[in-house]
């Protein structure tokens, strides 16, 4: 975050240095520091997926079997992953730095509320007259600082104007800010000069505004007679910056209206800083493998789905011997689902393996090492003919997924909601749960998974919308098919 966020404001900042900062659009430009600074905290935190890959569970009417989920944990033998000893010691150096930053800053704060409680208070056209001899001129708020009130001396009298043009632009306010911001990236080698820039600006407003009703040759003789370079950070310091520089852009013609279009530049600075910092893409790139024979037939539903050897728990077993957590995946913190294809052929063999979405991490590579060198299934069925079947395997990786109450919804009632109702009409006997899964319109939905609550234990309807599964007769289902509102069937 920090790394992102400090190469942000290296290129805002470059951006208003190399267009921005000789333009006597003070207000804007003022706006655009301030808003800078938001970009620099919001633009590494947000995040877009970019999303390449086919969709996993496309709706489009195509039929598709997807295999119950299985899950894969990391074994809790497994070393937690250790930070490096460098990265622990910077880590500390910078809440080191950001604790000492925030402490000057609340000091600092306290140190001013406790001027305005104990100083002589005066009241001057809306704003409150701070007096004590330690003090310089600045202002805070509505608050004015000043060594000694002189009722009547033109110069006392224009300083004071200056202040209230700064608590009438509330500069005080872009100072709380930058100072906060500065606490967060207190280690940034242009923190300064995004500081001298903004509170630059403020004093150029300031100098325009009194200018209007000032000679410009008096006010540049006051500037001159009052050069200060001390004091803090959170005031509005009527010296703080090269006179030299105040004096030159008072005498600087007015930028034309047309050099408003620089600050469109903006908008494609801000294009790029998305792209680097917060598009991500979803998956990473897996070499598929080489498509099927275009003579080859391949079904994604069939009226005898293929069976892996043993049954679907079988299936799962051979899994958890097989599937390993990739230790890259353990010590990045990587979790997810990765969603495999394969095609079950005529001979039962497992062809074509590819991703259809992954996490990297060496996820995605595990999972397509294990399903290749899986044994040979039962052959799918249509017609009464082996046929060529298409499968897809999601196996998620990470902690074990917490049960909810809707394990527990009766019978008919539906949940996870989408395009539409999801019908099931099922009963039980002799051990085996069987039925029919229908849309809304009472028509038949072939494809539809079924799987038994908390396990991988499941089936498929064929092509008549019909399904069988062997379980208790206390087992909850539960079915889903694409494009329709899921359901959860309790058992007795």
């Amino acid at each position: 975050y920090l790394w992102e966020g400090s190469i942000c404001l290296l290129l805002l900042f470059g951006f208003y240095r190399i267009f921005l900062a000789k333009l006597t659009f003070f207000n804007w430009n003022r706006a655009y520091l301030i808003l800078s600074l938001g970009i620099v905290l919001t633009i590494p935190i947000m995040s877009f997926q970019i999303d390449t890959s086919p969709d996993a569970n496309p709706a489009t009417g195509r039929l598709n079997y997807f295999l119950p989920e299985y899950e894969i944990n990391p074994s809790l033998e497994s070393p937690l992953p250790t930070v490096p000893i460098m990265s622990q010691i910077i880590i500390w150096i910078y809440i080191t730095g950001l604790l000492v930053s925030l402490l000057r800053f609340f000091i600092g704060l306290n140190h001013i509320i406790g001027k305005i409680r104990s100083s002589e208070k005066n009241v001057h056209q809306g704003n409150t007259l701070l007096i004590n001899p330690d003090f310089e001129h600045s202002s805070f708020f509505q608050y004015i600082f000043l060594p000694e009130f002189l009722p009547g001396n033109k110069d006392q009298l224009l300083i004071i104007s200056h202040e209230q043009i700064h608590s009438k632009f509330f500069h005080t306010i872009d100072c709380l800010i930058f100072q906060l911001f500065r606490c967060i990236f207190w280690f940034h080698p242009l923190i300064k000069l995004v500081e001298n820039s903004l509170y630059e600006i403020h004093e150029y407003q300031v100098d325009r505004e009194i200018t209007q009703s000032h000679s410009k040759a008096e006010y540049s003789h006051l500037l001159v007679n009052l050069i200060w370079t001390g004091g803090g950070k959170l005031v509005n310091n009527f010296n703080q910056f090269q006179i030299k520089n105040r004096i030159m852009m008072m005498a600087k013609e007015k930028s034309k209206l047309k050099e408003k279009f620089k600050f469109l530049l903006m908008l494609p600075l801000m294009g790029l800083l998305i792209v680097l910092f917060s598009c991500e893409q979803q998956e990473e790139a897996v070499p598929a493998p080489p498509p099927p024979p275009m003579e080859m037939e391949v079904y994604d539903v069939v009226e005898n789905m293929p069976k892996p050897s043993g049954g679907l728990e079988g299936w799962n077993q051979y899994l958890a011997n097989n599937l390993n957590y990739p230790s890259e995946a353990k010590e990045k913190g990587t979790t997810g689902t990765v969603y495999v294809t394969f095609v079950v052929d005529t001979e039962g063999s497992i062809q074509w393996v590819e991703i259809l979405r992954g996490i990297g991490s060496g996820c995605d590579e595990e999972a397509i090492k294990t399903i290749k060198n899986a044994p040979k299934w039962e052959p799918g069925t249509q017609g009464g003919q082996k046929v060529n079947v298409k499968m897809r395997l999601p196996i998620r990786f990470g902690p074990k997924k917490a049960t909810s109450d809707k394990d527990n919804i009766p019978m008919g009632e539906e949940v996870d909601q989408r395009k539409g109702e999801l019908k099931v009409d099922a009963n039980y006997a002799n051990g085996v749960w069987s039925g029919i899964v229908r849309d809304p319109g009472g028509n038949v939905v072939p494809g539809a998974t079924i799987v038994m609550a908390e396990t991988s234990t499941g089936t498929v309807s064929d092509t008549n919308g019909r399904f069988s599964i062997e379980t208790s007769q206390s087992g909850n289902l539960y079915a889903s098919s694409a494009g329709y509102k899921s359901v959860r069937l309790k058992g007795k």
